[in-house]
């Protein structure tokens, strides 16, 4: 018995890849269920091959062979050779035709496979029958299945975000075939708006598997928060469709701060008040916290205003000035985007203490006389109180005892206020302070705003050369007031003691003194001052009367400016003159010390520490 195979009609000419579903089990290249096996239609009979039976798969993809297993057998009594039909049609009636030959002998039966290539069946449902001649007839069904198909939906349209709120993009993709496939989709936004999508605008592509038949859903976030207010295009695509759509960024609320306003001036006390418009220029609602601030003085104030889109208010704080100097000064209603400052001058008297005149030498039953002019700077009309103020516990910061005169100016205006007290008798009367000692004494006359000071010097009054006599002639009967004081004289023209009565640390200060007479022109040695002195009364060192001083434990800075004013009281550089950074430096190296090199700089400051060891 022999078979051989013959002819392939192609009907609709058409060649189409599908996908395919279910195929014959047992035949290469395809799954599924097998199709039914069908008996012959014709009983068979003489010399006849009769179609026993079909076997082939309930579907077929494309690109894979459609085949079909028949079974015939020879009923009748002598061999013959004879041809099998199989034609395919579809709905159309169209007819794909191929066909094989058998060889049996009497009673024999075979089974053979037509083979039929799908490239010329479009997807679709199929009807075939397998004949042999006129005398027998068998027929079955197949499919021709639908390959992977894809089909892509924007589920984003008209998606709308505020800046710094991420954005999801969503996207369908549906296989419209009969069977999974895979497909790859990327998202893109034009983030700089120029038109194109570049690499780094471009998510990786995804690869989704999806069924036949079924959809899946594929989303990508887009950050927003370096994105400008505005609309962008973007694209999503699959490996043959894309879609293309607008996100749209809007602005965030938005407070800005206009026309704010405030007065010009106010006086020092009473209230100021700062008022502005807020508008919402975002493009939705929202709220903000608006600060009111002021200068040193000022309590910040917040209050929270929520306001719709182009929605505006007014709002105003309004602040004391009592705790705020004279000066002009910034005013600011601010939010998180947007603030305005106005200036407010703060207007206020302003007593200012000048000429101050006063004994520099006092001696025992002189009558003191203090003046000092006052003037109004300021730019209102004050009344103060201008005291006169003594040290009489030598702490260096004079003390107010009720010796004082109300003062009413107006702005410009001055005046001279006159102090005349007796701080030295000893008649039992009742003075506003004891009676002093033998000392040195700073004094001065204040106002609230500002101050004038000095020091005088109390002396027996056998120093003054007549016994007596008024202040105002003291400053001729200084014993220090010759070409060179003696250490007596200068101790008594200081302190009121003779230069073995006081202290270690005091004899130490006035030996100092002593080494660099003579003194500046002018000067006297009750007015010349210790490094002591000047570091307590015009640098605030915190040096306790009595207590040693030392010069070293302050500040380099103030060291050389307290250095610097002991030096101006004498016409001599020599003696225990400290030179400072800048004249150690001059001398070693031609050049100030902020010139020098690290290295240099070091070897001068150790310099300046030797003259202290």
């Amino acid at each position: 018995m022999s078979t051989s195979g013959y002819g392939l009609v192609l009907v609709g000419g058409v060649l189409v890849l599908l996908v395919v579903g279910g195929v014959t089990t047992g035949l290469v290249g395809n799954t599924g269920e097998t199709g039914p096996t069908l008996a012959s239609e014709s009983p068979g009979g003489g010399n006849a091959l009769a179609v026993t039976g079909v076997e082939s798969p309930s579907e077929v993809r494309p690109g894979d062979s459609l085949r079909v297993r028949v079974r015939v057998e020879n009923t009748g009594d002598r061999e013959i050779t004879e041809s099998l039909t199989l034609r395919v049609r579809d709905d159309d009636g169209a007819v794909s035709e191929t066909g094989a030959t058998v060889e049996l002998g009497p009673g024999e039966s075979t089974a053979t496979t037509i083979v039929v290539d799908t490239e010329v069946l479009e997807p679709g449902q199929y009807t075939y029958e397998v004949s042999s001649g006129a005398n027998s007839t068998a027929t079955g069904a197949v499919a021709v299945l639908h390959p992977p198909a894809f089909s892509l939906s924007d589920e984003s349209s008209g998606l709308t975000v505020v800046k710094g709120t991420a954005a999801t993009l969503t996207a369908n993709v549906t296989n419209t075939g009969d069977y999974r496939g895979l497909q790859r989709v990327h998202f893109a936004v034009d983030r700089d708006r120029d038109g194109s999508v570049s690499s780094t605008e471009t998510t990786e592509k995804r690869v989704l598997s999806i069924a036949g038949g079924q959809q899946q859903t594929v989303e990508e976030r887009v950050e927003t928060g370096d994105l400008e207010p505005g609309r962008y295009r973007y694209r999503i695509a699959s490996e043959n469709e894309s879609v293309n759509g607008t996100l749209t960024v809007q602005q965030p609320a938005t407070f800005d701060v206009q026309n704010a306003s405030a007065p010009a001036a106010v006086r020092r006390g009473d209230p100021v008040t700062v008022s502005a418009t807020l508008e919402n220029v975002g493009d939705v609602g929202g709220t903000t916290t608006v600060e009111f601030s002021g200068p040193n003085g000022t309590e910040p104030t917040t209050r929270t205003v929520t306001l719709a889109r182009d929605e505006s208010t007014n709002v105003s704080f309004t602040a004391t000035t009592a705790n705020v100097s004279r000066d002009t000064h910034n005013y600011t209603i601010s939010t998180e985007t947007d603030a305005a400052t106005n200036a407010v001058r703060v207007e206020d008297s302003y007593f200012e203490v000048s000429h101050l005149d006063g004994p520099s030498v006092l001696y025992v039953g002189d009558t003191a006389v203090f003046s000092a002019r006052v003037t109004n700077v300021g730019n209102v009309t004050g009344t103060q109180t201008v005291e006169h103020r003594i040290d009489s516990d030598g702490d260096d910061r004079p003390e107010a005892y009720g010796v004082e005169e109300s003062v009413t100016l107006k702005p410009g205006e001055q005046t001279t206020v006159r102090f005349e007290l007796e701080y030295t008798l000893l008649d039992g009367k009742d003075y506003p302070v004891e009676p002093l000692k033998l000392e040195t004494y700073v004094y001065g006359i204040y106002s609230a705003d500002t101050r004038a000071s000095s020091a005088l010097s109390v002396k027996p009054a056998w120093a003054s050369g007549g016994g007596g006599g008024s202040s105002g002639e003291s400053d001729d009967r200084s014993v220090s007031n010759g070409e060179k004081a003696s250490l007596d004289e200068i101790t008594q023209d200081k302190y009121g003691y003779y230069y073995h009565e006081v202290s270690g640390e005091t004899q130490r200060q006035v030996r100092e003194i002593y080494d660099r007479q003579p003194f500046a022109d002018g000067l006297v040695a009750v007015e010349v001052r210790t490094r002591e002195q000047i570091a307590r009364q015009d640098y605030g060192a915190d040096i306790e009367p009595g207590e040693e001083f030392d010069f070293t434990a302050l500040d380099i800075e103030t060291q050389q400016q307290v250095e610097a004013e002991f030096d101006a009281q004498f016409q001599s550089e020599s003696g225990d003159r400290i030179e400072s950074w800048d004249e150690i430096a001059q001398t070693e190296y031609g050049t100030t010390y902020e010139n020098l090199t690290a290295s240099r700089q070091s070897s001068v400051r150790a310099e300046y520490q030797e003259q202290f060891d």
